[in-house]
């Protein structure tokens, strides 16, 4: 391969070995450009599931990282300490980069230093009116009452830790409270490297959110642009159909945004106003069914 089309980028993906893995790779080998090496950072019980990726991507040079925990926030710091090159992306196996993604983040990062940049999401998802631009009176009594005269803020965390979304533009950047964690690309010297999530959920609910804080207390500031286009699997909405699932999951991400809220001084009021209306809105659906 070319010294010219390789960026001095190391990718780190933590992993379960999941399908959706082998998209993301081919993505990554069909880019314009290719990072110095992808690190696959899984449980030693599931490497068995990715031992011969390197074999199938000849472009990129994948290597696999073995954890002693199955947990993504910690394989993604260890897959962080292992990282060779200048700059660090951390990369979901399910999230998909356009051919000219990394070379654009690359291109914008390169020469700034308190930076972490990400690309636009192209999935097209039915959001509910509630967390689009408010058109009517109510919904911007309700977007004041989670957020107080800031009101609804796209790229925003709102002062009851709900995090506006962005997606809608196509051109140029912005500067946001938070980034989508499924693809960020950093220095390396500003990442980081200690467990920052405090609970032990199976899914880590709101970890993009409470990183992005972090960074940000560290004075990174937070780009999102728009010409990089990524899609993703998930979307990140609680569907389970199970009531017992839901109630968990509800609950867990409940836990974390509070920890969000009281660590940094956001608006614990605020926060159980959006829960309280959140629940009346999913009692509603269920007796309109």
């Amino acid at each position: 391969m070319k010294k010219s089309k390789l960026l001095p980028i190391s990718i780190v993906i933590p992993t379960l070995g999941e399908k959706e893995l082998i998209k993301c790779l081919k993505k990554i080998s069909s880019g314009t450009k290719y990072p110095k090496e992808v690190l696959l950072v899984i449980p030693k019980e599931n490497v068995k599931l990715v031992i011969n990726y390197s074999n199938f991507y000849k472009k990129i040079n994948t290597k696999i990282i073995i954890s002693n925990k199955k947990n993504q926030v910690y394989q993604r710091i260890l897959g962080f300490k292992k990282a060779k090159s200048k700059f660090v992306f951390q990369l979901d196996g399910d999230v998909y980069l356009e051919k000219s993604c990394l070379e654009i983040l690359f291109n914008v990062i390169k020469n700034k230093e308190k930076v972490a940049v990400a690309p636009r999401y192209t999935n097209k998802e039915n959001l509910s009116n509630i967390y689009k631009f408010p058109k009517s009176s109510l919904l911007r009594f309700y977007h004041w009452l989670i957020n107080s005269n800031y009101g609804y803020s796209p790229g925003k965390i709102s002062l009851s830790g709900f995090n506006y979304s962005d997606e809608n533009n196509t051109k140029g950047f912005s500067q946001n409270d938070w980034l989508s964690g499924g693809a960020v690309m950093h220095k390396k010297n500003n990442l980081i490297l200690k467990n920052y999530y405090p609970y032990k959920f199976k899914k880590k609910f709101c970890e993009d959110i409470l990183h992005s804080l972090i960074l940000r207390k560290k004075n990174i500031n937070l780009i999102k642009l728009y010409e990089a286009k990524a899609s993703s699997r998930q979307s990140g909405v609680i569907t389970s159909q199970n009531f017992l699932l839901v109630l968990k999951d509800f609950t867990c991400e409940f836990l974390i945004r509070r920890y969000i809220v009281k660590s940094f001084n956001l608006s614990q009021i605020r926060l159980f106003i959006y829960y309280l209306i959140l629940i009346l809105r999913i009692i509603y659906k269920k007796i309109k069914w």
